[in-house]
C-alpha cells in the first residue's frame, strides 16, 4: 500500500466535499407562501350628510278660540256636548231671541216714519213749501234710525251662535238655559287640524342656517310605530324665560279613524342635511373598531387588489360618538378596509374574508 500514516483522515474529508457538491447541484426548494390571514372586510360607503334627530311634543289645535255669544240672554238651544263636531256654519247654540225680535219690529217702524218724513220733505222742497234746513234735519233723522235698525238686526242675529270653521268641542263652561252675558265664553272650539308643539335648544337654534330639516313625522305616544308626515309652521323668536328654548309648532294631519286631541304627547322625529353652500367636508363612514392608533396618528388597514395586500393608510378622523366615525382624508368610497383585529397584522399581509 502506498499510503502513508495520516493520509487516512483526507478520505472522509474527500467523501463530504462530494456530497455536498452533489447536493448544491439539484433543484432548488421553493419557500412556502403563507396562506391569507382571515380577517373582517368591509367595503366603504360615502358618508352621509344626513344626521337624525328627534324632541318630545305636546298635541294641540292649530286653531282654538274662546266661542262667546255678542249679546246677553238665556240659552235654549244648547248642541255643543263636549267632543261634538261641527261644521263651519253650523248652529252650536241659541239664545231667547223674544225681546231682541221686539227692538227688530220697533226699529223698523221707527225707520219707516222717518223714511216717510224725508220723503215728504223732499216733494215740499220741490214746491218751496219748506227750508233747506228742514230736509237735512229729515235725512238725519232717517240714517239715525236706519242705524238702529240695523244694530237691532244684527243683535237679533248674535242670539245664534255658529262655528266660524270646521272643529270639535274641546271644552265648554256653560249649560242649556242658563244666562249668560254678552261676550262671555261659553265654549272653546278646536279645528281637525293640528300641530306638534316642541321647545328647541338655543344650541340647535344656533346653527339651524347651516342645514335644511327634512323627512319631518309626528310619531304619536299612544299609537307608536305610526308615522304622521309633518311640515314646519311658525316658531317663536324668543327664548322661554325659564328654558332657554325655542318654541316651534309643526302641522301634521292624523288619520280619520284617530281622535287626535289637545294635550296628547308625542316625539316629533326628523334629519338634517347641509344646504349646498356650506362647504361641510364629505368622507367616508369607517367603523370605530378599523381605526388604529400610532402616536398621534390614526391609521387603518387597507386590502387592496384582487389578493387582498395590506397596505397602511392614515387617515382624517372628525370627532363623534358612536359605532362609525367619519373619515374626511385618507380613504375614498368602495375601499376595502379590515373592520377589527387590526393590531395582529402586519403591511404587505393577504387576508380573506372571514366567515363565522
Amino acid at each position: 500500500m502506498l499510503w502513508k500514516r495520516g493520509e487516512s483522515r483526507f478520505i472522509p474529508a474527500v467523501f463530504g466535499t462530494a456530497l455536498a457538491l452533489s447536493a448544491c447541484g439539484g433543484d432548488p426548494v421553493a419557500p412556502v407562501e403563507a396562506p391569507p390571514r382571515p380577517a373582517k372586510l368591509v367595503t366603504l360607503e360615502a358618508a352621509s350628510e344626513l344626521e337624525k334627530g328627534s324632541f318630545p311634543a305636546v298635541v294641540r289645535s292649530v286653531r282654538s278660540t274662546d266661542m262667546a255669544f255678542q249679546v246677553g240672554g238665556q240659552i235654549i238651544a244648547w248642541n255643543a256636548v263636549d267632543g261634538a263636531q261641527f261644521q263651519r256654519g253650523d248652529v252650536i247654540a241659541r239664545l231667547d231671541a223674544t225681546s231682541y225680535q221686539a227692538d227688530v219690529e220697533q226699529a223698523e217702524a221707527q225707520y219707516l216714519n222717518a223714511n216717510s218724513e224725508y220723503e215728504r220733505a223732499q216733494r215740499l222742497i220741490a214746491e218751496d213749501a219748506i227750508s233747506q234746513s228742514v230736509l237735512e234735519s229729515r235725512d238725519a233723522q232717517r240714517q239715525v234710525a236706519k242705524a238702529s235698525l240695523d244694530t237691532a238686526q244684527k243683535n237679533l242675529k248674535d242670539t245664534v251662535l255658529r262655528a266660524p270653521f270646521t272643529g270639535g268641542v274641546g271644552v265648554t263652561y256653560v249649560e242649556e238655559f242658563q244666562n249668560v252675558g254678552a261676550q262671555q265664553p261659553v265654549l272653546v272650539l278646536q279645528s281637525r287640524a293640528v300641530e306638534a308643539i316642541v321647545n328647541v335648544p338655543a344650541s340647535f337654534v344656533l346653527t339651524s342656517n347651516l342645514r335644511r330639516p327634512t323627512n319631518i313625522f309626528v310619531e304619536l305616544d299612544a299609537a307608536p310605530g305610526r308615522q304622521f308626515p309633518a311640515v314646519f309652521r311658525e316658531a317663536r323668536g324668543v327664548a322661554d324665560s325659564s328654558t332657554q328654548t325655542f318654541e316651534a309648532h309643526f302641522a301634521f294631519t292624523p288619520p280619520a279613524e284617530l281622535l287626535v286631541l289637545t294635550g296628547m304627547t308625542a316625539t316629533l322625529f326628523f334629519e338634517t342635511e347641509p344646504l349646498s353652500d356650506t362647504g361641510e367636508a364629505g368622507g367616508v363612514d369607517v367603523p370605530l373598531s378599523a381605526i388604529m392608533i400610532d402616536g398621534d396618528s390614526r391609521y387603518v388597514w387597507v386590502a387592496k387588489g384582487p389578493d387582498k395586500v395590506l397596505e397602511r393608510r392614515d387617515v382624517t378622523i372628525e370627532d363623534g360618538v358612536g359605532d362609525a366615525v367619519r373619515a374626511t382624508s385618507g380613504l375614498k368610497a368602495g375601499e376595502m378596509v379590515v373592520a377589527s383585529g387590526g393590531d395582529y397584522l402586519q403591511e404587505g399581509e393577504r387576508v380573506r374574508p372571514w366567515s363565522q
